[in-house]
């Protein structure tokens, strides 16, 4: 049995849906994302985030699984879209790390390799818009 933020999560993700995403997070919470030296743990630093990334061109999350055990999971996502400066394709496999607390997401790592979308734009406008 899912646990409904995870739910929320992967459902959030793959509708592009800011507010349902926001909604798996625990009050306090640290979510980070390495490849682009972001680390956060405020509510409206977050909903910007995840609402720059979703205005990326023909952005999507596929292949959402869950992976869950009592306080852990992970979640396995693959990213695609188009470059803002090159018009190519690019597509990121990666995984995020999630420790659960009290049924909601208390901190979230993100494991990914920027490389493809980085070919295909430059780093600023890749992390400035992630």
């Amino acid at each position: 049995m899912t646990l409904s933020a995870l739910q929320d999560a992967k459902e959030g993700l793959e509708a592009l849906d800011t507010e349902k995403l926001l909604s798996a997070y625990h009050d306090t919470f640290l979510f980070e994302d390495p490849p682009s030296d972001r680390s956060l743990t405020d509510r409206s630093a977050l909903k910007a985030y995840f609402q720059s990334l979703f205005a990326l061109p023909n952005i999507a999350f596929r292949d959402v699984r869950i992976h869950e055990a009592d306080t852990f999971a992970a979640i396995e996502w693959t990213w695609s879209g188009t470059s803002r400066s090159s018009g190519k394709p690019y597509q990121v496999r990666g995984a995020s790390v999630i420790e659960v607390k009290e049924g909601k997401i208390a901190r979230e790592t993100l494991y990914y390799d920027p490389r493809a979308p980085l070919s295909c734009q430059s780093r600023h406008a890749f992390t400035s818009a992630a």
